[in-house]
């Protein structure tokens, strides 16, 4: 008998393979069968300064899921305030702002949503915000250009 958490991740990955999703989300459910680790491709649409960019994901859900938010991790360089050089991401709602009614495909879309609208005030990478702020020219170039491989 399926848990809690298989029985809403079944149901999150069939809602989320069968509908017509938005070219922005790729995604791929149950990695090697484990319905606890997901992969995921953010193809960010034309206005985003990340347009033209894969950023491929690993979630990795927890087994008291949706009691607790899945994590979330860039496994190629994301230039970001808000995202670690390890590709770790620091989002309210993957960790304190939780909540059971979230789900994987509206936290990719928040995810989405960060990319562009960085929180500067609160940065993993202060370096990169202040770059954000003060030169938002050097900054758009440094995130086409992206950063050297992540260490695995």
């Amino acid at each position: 008998m399926d848990s809690p958490a298989e029985v809403r991740l079944k149901k999150e990955a069939a809602q989320l393979t069968q509908a017509p999703s938005a070219d922005e989300i790729l995604i791929d459910p149950c990695v090697g069968g484990d319905p606890f680790r997901w992969k995921a491709v953010l193809t960010p649409d034309r206005s985003s300064v990340f347009a033209g960019r894969h950023l491929p994901l690993v979630i990795t859900i927890p087994t008291t899921y949706p009691a607790s938010p899945p994590r979330m991790r860039f496994t190629k360089p994301v230039y970001h305030p808000n995202i670690t050089t390890s590709g770790s991401i620091d989002m309210g709602a993957l960790s304190k702002e939780w909540s059971p009614m979230l789900t994987i495909e509206t936290m990719l879309r928040s995810v989405l949503t960060l990319l562009d609208e960085p929180d500067v005030h609160d940065p993993l990478r202060p370096e990169v915000a202040e770059v954000y702020v003060l030169a938002p020219q050097d900054y758009q170039r440094q995130v086409r250009h992206g950063e050297e491989d992540l260490a695995p």
